[in-house]
């Protein structure tokens, strides 16, 4: 019976490439759309890999995810 070893370089390629950059560039633009005004998109690629995060840029978006929860809202 073979046992399964995972190809960590070919897993890593995978997670930084260009379709895994995409898909997170778009996955995180449309939660910083549903959030509303105030809310950001940033991106970074990572030691392993392609990250994305949505936060609070301005005073009011900061208020209103305190009060609303608005980042966990939006998530699901």
């Amino acid at each position: 019976m073979a046992r399964y070893v995972p190809n960590r370089p070919g897993l890593e390629e995978v997670a930084r490439g260009p379709i895994a950059q995409d898909l997170v560039n778009r996955h995180t633009e449309h939660l910083a759309a549903a959030a509303g005004d105030g809310f950001v998109a940033s991106y970074q690629q990572g030691k392993s890999r392609y990250r994305g995060i949505v936060y609070p840029d301005t005073w009011s978006a900061i208020g209103r995810n305190r009060r609303d929860n608005t980042l966990i809202r939006v998530l699901g």
